[in-house]
């Protein structure tokens, strides 16, 4: 079903370049939590980008901070650091190149896939907006905009956008605040680190007897955490694509997931987590109401490149609920931000060109302006 109006971005390249010479250097791994999540999408998208033709160098973030350049992504540490060459970040006059012992590459432009802290808030792409590197993705400002989910919320508020009733506990003095700000809520409650994705820490509460233990894990990630009002939703999901304020949005898809909710281990360990529906059967005023949503979602974090945005529909009353936008969701042939756009209608490697198209039509654009 070709649902979306598709029409490629045009990126302004040099004199005599063709869009497929110039090399992208995929960059992935990172020293987050959700290290192994990001090796798997790396796979997938660098062979997406290799069968549309693209030189791509791929580049693993050990653990401990070191870069390796590769010959092609892989998701075993071993493999990743046996059969490759330690490299660094080096700048000779205005050009910036990997350099090792063995290998020189040139660093024309980025396409970062780490997920979690250090790739996917802000800090990779303001270093990369910094030397001027054009990158696949959002912007520094969005990507932490988003990263932080108190944050995110509290845009979603000022743009007036329904979402669940939330709180935020500092891990200062979390004990004695605790129970003022419980009066809001009723069980369940859901018990997120701010900044972290792919459902790490998250832990859904059932009554009072686990709070204390949800809250205690979640501070293990970060020091500062969200406590959200639980409902019983469908889960919705979208997939966006464009630089602001030219958006396309995916069919909606929806997620069944067969645990208490759509945790780490359901993602990543357990083979029969979830299953889902795609594209999500849903009534036309319905579908209409998530792609509007999601561009107005969009749009209020300034978003740029791509992102996957979810939704909360309550079962009961039919009313839609603005969850998170995912500045970097995942990229495995799984992942639903690759499988909402194959079913709207754009296929995986058409998908990646238009994503490097944006980041250098937002790269050009950014260049003109006045420093």
């Amino acid at each position: 079903m070709n649902f979306l109006p598709y029409t490629k971005t045009k990126a302004k390249l040099p004199l005599n370049t063709d869009f497929h010479s110039l090399p992208i250097l995929l960059l992935y791994g990172g020293r987050s939590a959700e290290h192994e999540v990001s090796c798997i999408s790396a796979i997938f998208i660098f062979e997406k980008l290799v069968e549309a033709r693209f030189t791509v160098y791929p580049v693993y973030v050990a653990k401990n901070g070191l870069w390796y350049l590769q010959e092609v992504p892989s998701a075993a540490e071993e493999n990743c650091i046996g059969n490759s060459c330690k490299v660094r970040f080096v700048q000779q006059d205005s050009e910036f190149f990997l350099e090792g012992e063995r290998d020189k590459v040139p660093v024309k432009f980025v396409f970062p896939i780490i997920h979690g802290t250090n790739g996917e808030d802000g800090r990779l792409q303001g270093m990369l907006e910094f030397y001027q590197i054009p990158y696949a993705g959002c912007s520094a400002l969005s990507s932490a905009l988003c990263m932080d989910k108190w944050f995110m919320r509290e845009i979603f508020k000022a743009a007036h956008l329904p979402q669940v009733e939330y709180a935020k506990l500092e891990k200062k003095q979390w004990e004695e605040k605790l129970s003022d700000i419980m009066e809001k809520f009723s069980y369940p409650v859901f018990v997120k680190p701010c900044n972290m994705g792919s459902s790490v820490g998250v832990s859904k509460v059932k009554e009072q007897s686990e709070l204390k233990t949800a809250i205690e894990d979640a501070f293990r990630y970060d020091d500062h955490i969200l406590i959200e009002q639980g409902v019983d939703p469908e889960e919705i999901e979208v997939s966006i694509l464009g630089n602001f304020p030219d958006y396309k949005v995916s069919l909606p898809g929806k997620l069944l997931p067969n645990h208490e909710f759509y945790s780490y281990e359901a993602k990543y360990e357990d083979e029969n987590g979830a299953h889902f529906e795609i594209p999500a059967n849903l009534e036309e005023s319905v579908r209409k109401e998530v792609q509007e949503m999601a561009k107005k979602a969009f749009a209020a974090v300034r978003g740029e490149g791509f992102a996957r945005i979810d939704f909360f529909l309550e079962k009961q009353t039919n009313k839609l609920y603005l969850n998170e936008i995912n500045t970097l969701p995942g990229f495995t042939p799984i992942s639903m931000f690759p499988r909402l756009f194959e079913v709207s209608g754009i296929s995986p490697s058409d998908l990646l060109s238009e994503i490097v198209a944006l980041g250098y039509s937002r790269f050009e654009k950014q260049s003109t302006f006045v420093a």
